[in-house]
């Protein structure tokens, strides 16, 4: 138990205990004067667009989704109309970003880095520095004393939790040498280079992808109008519009004009389903994926570590090196990865497909594929449901893929590993940026 004494004086319009205890908690263990975020910061306040306004196309809006644990991503964004654009926040370079609602989304922090037109909604808090380094600040918001301070600063009820600028400016922050925050820019600013150029490997493996396809670019249009013969509806038993757009007769056109053999996905693949209950044994140990902790951006995977009798109902699977794993609930939007060496045997979630490449194929070309316009278009068409749209099994099996070189396949799977060797490269810098932050400061503070 933490037990803190509050000078009435102090108190604010909160009467809640973890709020007050937290923030004790870090003044306590400072040594060095500090300033608060609220001095050395403004918060612009932003407000989020009405849902009619979001389009396909047009400036890019960040959401809650779009603030990762590591880096801002852009990729799977709304748009809002040009004319739109400076009735709402914008963000710029150099900007903090902090997601400020959603129970558990609660405290992620990114770094706004590229000069480009988008706007920033209400759910997400813009710091904007005034006298401070940017990357020192992120940094040093990223830190766990600070996302511990993020959490226990958000007010509400279960799901209905919110972070606000006035208790956000109450965030101690110390002051600090000159040196200790050129080394923490430089640390960060390399996280961020890393990142580029796993971007650059990626994109690099998509155009040797389009390229071996006869593609120059994957364009996979929405018709707003089209027809459907109703002998079509009735051979399938689907009323639903969606199940009939031309885009998936564009993709099998796309497909046979590559002049490549093409195979269904469960011709390609070794369906696995290694039952197992992590519940039989309450008290091990053991690494549990879910769908949630796939970066539909990158791919990457932010697992976490559990116990048997925490496990829920769907952690039944059991999961090796080299499998690929795809989301059957909103297979769209791209939770698709590949377990690495470090987690193998670790167990999934029953909503995945789990699927081991045959000899033919490599697990990297295969994750490309079924991340690209290409196979996702395709998981739309099969899926059923409205509030949560899932898949089955026959229609993961049934997706077209083309069968490549194993020479191309080579190539492009060697870009993959490059891509996934500098993710992590990227985040462990941004880490180290963090942790040693506090590390130096106990060092400069011994002498």
């Amino acid at each position: 138990m933490h037990i803190t004494s509050i000078n009435l004086n102090s108190l604010i319009d909160r009467i809640d205990a973890n709020f007050y205890v937290s923030r004790a908690e870090v003044i306590e263990g400072f040594d060095k004067e500090y300033n608060v975020l609220g001095k050395i910061c403004d918060f612009p306040r932003a407000k989020t667009p009405p849902r009619e306004l979001y389009f396909k196309s047009g400036v890019p809006v960040i959401k809650l989704k779009n603030v990762t644990e590591y880096f801002l991503q852009l990729k799977d964004t709304d748009y809002l109309p040009e004319d739109n654009y400076k009735l709402y926040v914008q963000p710029k370079v150099g900007d903090i970003l902090v997601t400020a609602t959603g129970e558990g989304t609660i405290g992620r922090v990114g770094i706004f880095e590229k000069d480009i037109k988008c706007i920033v909604t209400g759910e997400v808090m813009i710091i904007r520095t005034k006298e401070e380094n940017p990357y020192f600040l992120f940094a040093y918001l990223r830190s766990p004393h600070c996302r511990y301070q993020l959490e226990k600063y958000a007010r509400g009820s279960t799901g209905q939790t919110h972070l606000y600028s006035k208790d956000v400016s109450l965030i101690p922050i110390l002051k600090v040498s000159k040196d200790i925050r050129d080394k923490t820019e430089k640390l960060v600013k390399e996280a961020i280079q890393k990142k580029l150029l796993a971007d650059d490997r990626y994109k690099e493996a998509e155009t040797k992808l389009c390229k071996t396809l006869g593609i120059d670019k994957i364009n996979i249009n929405f018709n707003k109008s089209f027809e459907a013969s109703s002998k079509d509806v009735m051979a399938v038993m689907r009323f639903d519009s969606e199940y009939f757009q031309p885009k998936y007769r564009k993709i099998i056109e796309l497909l046979r004009r590559s002049n490549l053999k093409v195979n269904l996905l469960k011709d390609c693949v070794l369906p696995k389903n290694r039952r197992v209950d992590p519940r039989k044994d309450p008290s091990n140990n053991f690494i549990y994926i879910e769908i949630g902790d796939i970066d539909i951006t990158n791919g990457e995977i932010y697992y976490k570590k559990i116990y048997g009798y925490e496990a829920p109902p769907n952690a039944r699977k059991r999961v090796k090196t080299g499998d690929i794993l795809l989301s059957k609930v909103r297979p769209t939007r791209g939770a698709i990865t590949i377990i690495p060496d470090n987690l193998d045997d670790a167990v999934s979630s029953s909503a995945f497909y789990i699927c081991r490449p045959r000899e033919d194929f490599l697990s990297e070309f295969l994750f490309l594929y079924l991340r690209s316009d290409l196979a996702l278009t395709q998981f739309g068409q099969p899926i059923a449901g409205s509030m949560y749209p899932t898949i089955k099994d026959e229609g993961v099996e049934n997706i077209l893929v083309p069968v490549i070189p194993k020479k191309e396949q080579t190539q492009i799977a060697n870009l993959i590993k490059e891509y996934f060797i500098l993710c992590k490269e990227s985040r462990l810098l941004l880490d180290k940026a963090s942790s040693s932050l506090f590390l130096s400061l106990r060092l400069e503070e011994k002498r």
